[in-house]
């Protein structure tokens, strides 16, 4: 294609959820903010952990669990851990029995807590302009994310009044697969009625 033809208009676009659509920070007292939900929650079971115990074992289990999704990355077609593995074999695994068993069995409200608290989220400047031209153009646009809480995404789409111009959501802990398998792109392109080669 020479530089004076301009490129075709995609049939959709897929876009990644953090760093794409979305930004993210690290507020202070994030880390404790989290620690001290789950202690809550914790106690209110008869599960009563010192804090820095907990503290300790969530952030060795989120060192553990990076460098598990890094070497994921490396491989063709990675599946994605479910819920229940994340917390009780990585953010929970040091913990006594009892809390690790409770944590596993409220494995998602502990991811969305820690989604959600540990990291603030803002609109990356320029994307409300790009959901609104591709909306004029009628052209669908999907999110395709890796995402340990894809429920919390949602929630988050719709707080700050973007879920309404996006067509379809899929993020991996959802859907079982990961990026970079190409499944999850087949995944979101097939919903949209097209293919990963036409986004």
């Amino acid at each position: 294609m020479s530089s004076t033809t301009p490129w075709p208009a995609p049939e959709a676009l897929l876009l990644d959820f953090g760093g794409v659509i979305m930004l993210t920070t690290k507020p202070d007292g994030g880390r404790q903010a989290a620690v001290a939900r789950v202690a809550e929650r914790l106690a209110r079971s008869g599960h009563h952990l010192p804090t820095e115990e907990l503290a300790q074992s969530l952030q060795a289990g989120r060192t553990a669990l990076k460098l598990w999704k890094n070497a994921a990355s490396r491989r063709r077609a990675p599946r994605e851990l479910s819920p229940a593995e994340i917390v009780g074999d990585f953010l929970a695994a040091d913990l006594p029995d009892g809390a690790r068993e409770l944590l596993l069995s409220e494995s998602a409200w502990l991811l969305d807590v820690l989604t959600t608290t540990i990291s603030a989220h803002t609109v990356r400047p320029g994307i409300r302009e790009l959901l609104t031209a591709a909306e004029e153009r009628q052209i669908p646009v999907g999110v395709v994310s890796n995402a340990h809480s894809g429920a919390s995404h949602r929630r988050l789409l719709t707080s700050h009044g973007l879920a309404e111009q996006i067509a379809v959501q899929i993020y991996s802990d959802e859907v079982g697969v990961r990026k970079p398998n190409p499944a999850i792109l087949h995944l979101a392109a097939d919903a949209l009625g097209t293919r990963p080669a036409d986004c």
